[in-house]
């Protein structure tokens, strides 16, 4: 697998509104499942998913206590990632419609076509 390959599969892993919330939340610190549950307002079931799919891309790894499973970033620089795109999405006018990236104007996809500018 190329770089470019295993960098699109980890922005598909990552590329999700409740995993990047996950993200964030253990920016600080490691946190446990229901810590996140209450934060998210979200079901056990679905965030134990997420937290699963992270894991498996080496983004989040767990550690039991008890019978409480803690969760970390395996590296800080993963929310310096999450945090820096969301940066962006305030000053940029980057993925601004509605549909998908390749459902923008003159039908052409994020990145192929003309660059936006916020002047």
């Amino acid at each position: 697998m190329t770089i470019q390959e295993e960098q699109a599969r980890f922005l598909r892993c990552i590329g999700e509104p409740t995993r990047l919330q996950i993200i964030k939340l253990l920016a600080d610190s490691e946190k446990c499942v229901g810590e996140l549950i209450e934060v998210l307002d979200k079901e056990q079931s679905l965030i134990s998913h997420h937290l699963r799919a992270l894991k498996e891309c080496n983004i989040v790894m767990a550690r039991q206590e008890g019978q409480k499973i803690y969760y970390k970033l395996t590296d800080h620089k993963l929310a310096e990632l999450v945090l820096m795109s969301e940066s962006l999405m305030k000053e940029l006018p980057l993925c601004q419609s509605e549909g998908e990236c390749n459902e923008g104007q003159d039908n052409q996809r994020c990145g192929e076509g003309k660059i936006l500018s916020n002047s």
